[in-house]
């Protein structure tokens, strides 16, 4: 069992964060399977368990107060209610994706104010439209 407790953990460029996650997890899966199989025979290997996993969330706790990932509040708070986290990934991906739609169009009809305004100006002020237009490319070309 202990070779399961290595590979559930040890997977190639995984955060050791996520390392000893998995890990404990190994600990809790394994505690509990001593605890389906109890017997009073059993008794000292299932207080080494407990002990494997107290240690488990010691190690857990110092790699956890090193680590620097952060998770979004709304993303816990969905884990809470039962939402798949993926899906509530996409969603949010899918909320960015609206969002920056509503900015491009927004610096869209912005571009196309200035650029009627510019003309309006041309129009009532030829000479200082052109000096203005003059001005903005050389400020454009800095």
């Amino acid at each position: 069992m202990a070779d399961k407790a290595s590979e559930a953990g040890s997977v190639a460029g995984q955060h050791p964060l996520e390392d000893h996650i998995s890990k404990t997890l190994w600990k809790v899966h394994e505690l509990e399977q001593q605890i389906q199989d109890f017997s009073e025979d059993s008794q000292p290997l299932l207080f080494d368990r407990m002990n494997e996993f107290v240690n488990s969330l010691k190690e857990l706790r110092q790699s956890a107060s090193t680590s620097t990932i952060e998770v979004p509040v709304e993303l816990l708070a969905a884990v809470d209610r039962g939402e798949n986290p993926d899906l509530f990934s996409v969603r949010h991906f899918e909320q960015c994706i609206e969002r920056n739609q509503a900015a491009k169009g927004k610096v869209k009809v912005l571009k196309d104010f200035s650029d009627s305004l510019l003309d309006a100006a041309r129009m009532a002020f030829p000479d200082e439209a052109m000096e203005y237009r003059a001005f903005r490319d050389a400020d454009v070309k800095k």
